[in-house]
């Protein structure tokens, strides 16, 4: 799309869509008053106008499967229209935040669409949030809308700025229905800026309190583009959504990527190997964004062959370890499918990196090259860029990454320098410009001055054929600072402690080999996102030593 709103995707003579060369144009532009980023030079103005415009190229194309639900992009952008009015009748203003706390339904599409058409900002709400988070959210927030189910309504403070509150189960006379605010009314839509704030979505908060992201239209535009353009996608996708659409890779590389195609939404509620290979099958799903966990246990489901997954183009992962062994069994059982290594951050709206598909296999442990429009920097302490192959803090700035902070100044300002967000990770790139994550800055152990990074011992633990996933943390000693304890959950049953250490021996430095183990069937603490939980480990590493109180294997 143009800035007036054009279609990016031109019609191919074989009827497909194209990748037009406009997405290899970009130029230099400042953004958010002083960032000066580059941009693509031929893109729509804002979020909403690259959704009419997929709408108008595909307005009988089917654009959302929910069950039995099936939507046109007709009758999709007609839903959002009559909400989107229905949403300024009853007060909401430019600016004006509304929470949505809803699992993957047609109903949190329309929410998120309608609100951003009618100029607020959508403050998306994961479902297993608990009262404490979601009530410290709504403060800070201080939504004026909120849009969900009875299941979670008693998650939200009682006393709040939330004077609208609106069920989409609503069967109760106190109770509003979300299917009626759409109205037929029609007055004026509110003009849209590519750098108003569009969403708001808070990171998990593993080191304090969690902190919202400001995320603008021409931040997600980019991220669609940089898909677009990344991955070659000419035609409409068939995209699954399992992972929440509350998150950021939910929203943003599934279901925005998928509508700025005008391709299909295929929404499942949860995650069950069996149910996501049946619909991959039977929707012809060309594209998903899973965890890697996702990937082995459909690996692992006993009617994997027998389905017809050949449509399965796009493979996408992140967020944790991806076993090379689960690579090459889906390289030999669906070699048309292309796995993905994309890596990002709320605060990047997903992404920043893509992995070449053709590169996967020969260099597993990369995240990619970065974005056609990012510029990434590895920086020492010093504060200087270092050389290929040195380690430093991982520091991102490009027309996709976020502003700052929603109404957190202080938290803006250390995160930010010069237009950079300072990822907080450990990460280094080699000649060819491959970036290479490895660790959490906070993450990395300090055993008696040699730094071990948690992720490189996973890495290689994780390739150990009985090990079905891992954990590595610090643990505080008196003598060397730290030591080093590592969670197991095994997939053989005579896999131990001892056996683990001796594999790792083999493999990497003897002072990175953990200190401590855990090794049985319990599964290690993740999130909904498959973000491992290093804080939950932690505790469960101080109960266990204070248990047993054993000395390391």
């Amino acid at each position: 799309m143009t800035a007036d709103g054009g279609a990016p995707l031109g019609m191919h003579r074989s009827g497909h869509w194209s990748v037009p060369e406009a997405l290899n144009r970009v130029r230099p532009e400042t953004l958010f008053g002083d960032r000066t980023v580059n941009a693509f030079a031929e893109r729509p103005a804002t979020y909403d106008a690259m959704v009419r415009a997929s709408v108008a190229r595909n307005p009988d194309g089917e654009a959302v499967v929910c069950g039995e639900r099936r939507l046109s992009y007709r009758d999709l952008d007609g839903l959002v229209e009559r909400t989107a009015h229905g949403f300024i009748r009853r007060g909401l203003c430019p600016g004006d935040r509304v929470a949505v706390m809803l699992d993957n339904r047609l109903e949190y599409l329309v929410a998120i669409l309608a609100t951003v058409r009618a100029g607020g900002i959508a403050v998306p709400l994961g479902t297993r949030l608990g009262p404490m988070d979601v009530a410290y959210i709504v403060e800070n927030a201080a939504p004026t809308f909120a849009v969900t189910a009875r299941e979670w309504l008693p998650r939200f403070p009682t006393e709040s700025s939330i004077a609208n509150t609106l069920l989409v189960d609503a069967d109760r006379p106190s109770e509003e229905r979300f299917a009626d605010l759409a109205t037929d009314d029609a007055g004026v839509l509110p003009a849209l800026a590519p750098e108003d704030p569009m969403m708001i979505i808070y990171t998990s908060g593993t080191t304090g309190k969690p902190k919202g992201a400001c995320l603008t239209h021409v931040n997600f535009v980019h991220t669609c583009l940089h898909y677009l353009h990344a991955l070659a996608i000419d035609r409409p996708l068939r995209s699954l959504l399992v992972v929440p659409g509350t998150h950021i890779a939910g929203f943003g590389p599934v279901m925005s990527v998928t509508l700025a195609s005008a391709g299909t939404i295929v929404m499942m509620r949860e995650f069950k190997a069996r149910l996501v290979l049946d619909a991959i099958d039977r929707e012809r799903i060309t594209f998903a964004v899973l965890v890697p966990a996702m990937y082995q246990l459909c690996l692992m489901e006993p009617t994997f062959g027998g389905r017809d997954l050949s449509n399965w183009r796009y493979g996408v992962y992140g967020g944790a370890i991806m076993p090379p062994a689960v690579i090459e069994r889906f390289a030999e059982r669906l070699p048309s499918l292309r796995m993905i290594n994309a890596y990002g951050a709320t605060e990047t709206c997903a992404v920043c990196t893509i992995m070449p598909p053709e590169l996967t296999a020969a260099h597993p442990a990369s995240v990619g090259l970065p974005l056609h429009c990012d510029e990434l920097r590895v920086v020492g302490e010093d504060g200087r860029e270092v050389e290929p192959g040195r380690i430093g803090e991982l520091w991102i700035r490009g027309p996709n990454v976020s502003p700052g902070y929603w109404r957190d100044a202080g938290a803006t300002e250390r995160s930010f320098t010069d237009g950079f967000w300072k990822s907080g990770d450990v990460a280094s790139r080699d000649e060819n410009g491959l970036v290479f994550i490895h660790d959490r800055l906070k993450d990395m152990i300090n055993r008696g001055g040699f730094k071990v990074f948690c992720a490189e011992v996973e890495n290689v633990l994780i390739g150990h054929p009985g090990v079905a996933d891992c954990s590595v943390v610090g643990v505080p000693d008196p003598v060397l600072g730290e030591k080093t304890f590592a969670f197991v959950q095994r997939c053989d049953a005579s896999v131990d402690g001892p056996a683990l250490r001796d594999y790792l021996r083999a493999r990497i430095a003897d002072y990175k080999v953990p200190d401590f183990w855990h090794v049985g069937e319990d599964p290690v603490p993740r999130n909904q996102n498959g973000k491992q939980q290093k804080a939950d480990v932690r505790r469960l590493a101080a109960g266990l030593l204070a248990a047993t109180m054993k000395d390391p294997v």
